[in-house]
């Protein structure tokens, strides 16, 4: 009885650990890319972008984490799901970093960074979480770490809507140069670029706090010690499709999570311009 008692309590404990370091991490990483979301569309208005070309902004973003999804996670498996959590945290920075660019170009490369990093958000950090469980003999708990990183999660989107809210409204957007024209100024700062970035401090934190925190650990076939013998990194994809196309069950799960996530970005596209078209009825209304 004593024995069980000592290994309940070691089990407990690198759970408890687990879990900590893990969190650390993961609310981090969700904590920056929550700042963001409200005010993408609003800094792209107010570079004077027309809606169509914002438009194009946002579909290169979205298709980018098509794309780049569709493999993303094989390569975690196979180079090591720590390491391209810091990947993600230098990606997810450098597109922080392009918003402040009035360029469109600049800010095309940024919404490709953004869907990589998208991609590398929603797929590394679970499979990193689930093979740690493994590792630490403690899967039977993993049902209950998910949905705590699920109320973290929500608690953390509440703060940064919050904390980003705040951050859009201290100063106002200018260019860097205080001589310059708002409509001439390339390099621009304050405004709705405040929440990008706290985001970066975020995910500057967050890498920092994966490489010191986090053990590697890798798919089935991933690491060096299995680099002759292993599959390619994209042999998983190539599973993934032939069981999906299968399997009736799995094929109908991703069209319905397809067709969620679309009517999802049709809102963040659309809900901007709709509060302030809504604004200036108010406004009318008001002067009235």
């Amino acid at each position: 009885a004593k024995t069980d008692k000592n290994n309940d309590k070691q089990d407990n404990a690198r759970y408890q650990s687990l879990m900590r370091n893990y969190l650390i991490v993961y609310l981090l990483a969700t904590f920056s890319d929550w700042l963001q979301g409200a005010y993408v569309y609003a800094l792209y208005d107010a570079y004077d972008y027309p809606q169509h070309l914002i438009a194009v902004l946002f579909v290169a973003g979205f298709g980018s984490s098509m794309v780049f999804g569709s493999f993303v996670g094989g390569m975690a498996d196979w180079g090591g799901r720590r390491r391209f959590v810091v990947i993600f945290s230098m990606i997810y920075a450098a597109s922080c970093l392009t918003k402040h660019f009035r360029n469109f170009h600049v800010l095309m490369l940024g919404r490709l960074l953004g869907g990589i990093a998208t991609s590398l958000l929603f797929s590394v950090f679970e499979a990193w979480l689930i093979r740690a469980h493994a590792n630490a003999k403690v899967m039977d708990k993993l049902s209950s770490s998910f949905s705590t990183a699920g109320f973290g999660n929500s608690v953390i989107a509440i703060l940064a809507g919050l904390v980003s809210n705040k951050a859009a409204s201290h100063g106002k957007l200018r260019p860097w140069d205080a001589s310059l024209d708002t409509k001439e100024g390339m390099f621009f700062v304050d405004g709705y670029l405040n929440p990008f970035d706290i985001a970066l401090l975020a995910l500057i934190c967050c890498g920092i706090c994966a490489t010191f925190l986090w053990e590697e650990n890798y798919g089935e076939s991933g690491g060096k010690e299995n680099a002759e013998n292993s599959p390619k990194w994209y042999d998983g994809l190539k599973r993934a499709y032939k069981t999906t196309i299968r399997n009736r069950d799995i094929l109908l799960c991703g069209l319905v999570s397809s067709l969620f996530e679309g009517s999802m970005y049709i809102f963040v596209f659309m809900w901007t311009p709709a509060m302030q078209n809504l604004a200036k009825k108010e406004e009318g209304l008001g002067e009235d």
